[in-house]
């Protein structure tokens, strides 16, 4: 099976992941400028099957996920979002994210069979994302051949 989790930064600054990320992964960010002529085609286009962007939508956003430093069958999502948020700058703790004018958020994916089950949150994991205000999400998605077996 596979889990991983991601920290998703939206931000009207292009400058904000020096603000608020350690230097050492800011090289490994994957960009997205909302304003780029490809992406404004896109949302045409998902706006004319029906799926509407958010309005208020920050110019950019940025994602880093815990792949880089956490093995993919690991599956306590604790392990994953401590390894995301431990590349916060010390003092980006409490919300402070946010009122660098930072939306922050993390989601995990669950992949499994269909079997049932996933993520346990933990009082330690429910304690961290309070720590930094930060909401979880969580997507399972069913993976045909984990079923085949």
């Amino acid at each position: 099976m596979k889990y991983y989790c991601t920290l998703i930064l939206r931000a009207e600054s292009s400058e904000a992941p020096r603000q608020v990320l350690e230097s050492s992964v800011l090289a490994e960010l994957e960009r997205t400028d909302f304003r780029a002529p490809q992406r404004i085609a896109q949302a045409e286009r998902w706006r004319t099957m029906g799926s509407v962007q958010r309005s208020d939508l920050p110019r950019y956003a940025w994602h880093l996920d815990s792949r880089r430093g956490v093995e993919d069958d690991e599956m306590d999502p604790y392990i994953h979002v401590s390894w995301l948020l431990g590349h916060l700058k010390r003092n980006e703790m409490g919300g402070s994210v946010q009122r660098k004018g930072v939306e922050a958020s993390l989601t995990f994916y669950w992949s499994g069979g269909g079997t049932g089950g996933g993520p346990f949150i933990s009082p330690i994991l429910a304690a961290l994302l309070a720590e930094h205000n930060i909401g979880l999400e969580i997507g399972f998605y069913y993976i045909e051949e984990l079923n085949a077996a």
